[in-house]
């Protein structure tokens, strides 16, 4: 475990890697590969393997977050300004993917002449996955709004 003390010769990211890598060892996963891409601040630990499909966002997002969560939080005495999310199988990549569908739609929606739409139902990372993909138009605006399960995304015209 290197990754905890300043001798480390790793960059911040690297380390975060291996620590996601001596997490996932120690859940029983060890033939697990990590690919990690760096875009806009944001890295991204896509973990890949046959042995991980059952912590698949897909059957079920808790342990997907709760290791991104520990990851975020072990940035602190990492020492980073990076965001930290981790993907497994490249699923959360395809489901981006696919919400860039559903942005437009809902761009479409707000230039036609609706007000104000309320979104409800999408887990933290799909919420700022639209958050993104609407933020490239300068006339929408979207806000996240409530708590928990009730966390919602609002969009209207800017």
């Amino acid at each position: 475990m290197d990754y905890m003390y300043d001798d480390y010769d790793g960059d911040v990211v690297d380390r975060a890697a291996d620590f996601l890598a001596d997490l996932l060892s120690f859940m029983g996963f060890y033939n697990a590969e990590i690919h990690t891409e760096v875009i806009d601040n944001t890295a991204v630990f896509d973990v890949i393997g046959d042995s991980v499909k059952s912590i698949s966002p897909a059957i079920d997002p808790s342990v997907v977050n709760a290791l991104s969560w520990i990851i975020r939080r072990a940035r602190f005495t990492l020492g980073s300004g990076y965001r930290f999310d981790i993907d497994i199988n490249s699923y959360r990549l395809e489901r981006i993917h696919k919400l860039e569908g559903v942005a437009d739609e809902l761009r479409d929606k707000v230039h036609g002449g609706i007000d104000k739409i309320t979104c409800f139902g999408m887990d933290n990372v799909d919420r700022r996955a639209v958050h993104l993909l609407l933020n490239a138009d300068p006339t929408i605006k979207t806000e996240s709004n409530g708590y928990g399960s009730f966390r919602h995304l609002e969009i209207s015209k800017n």
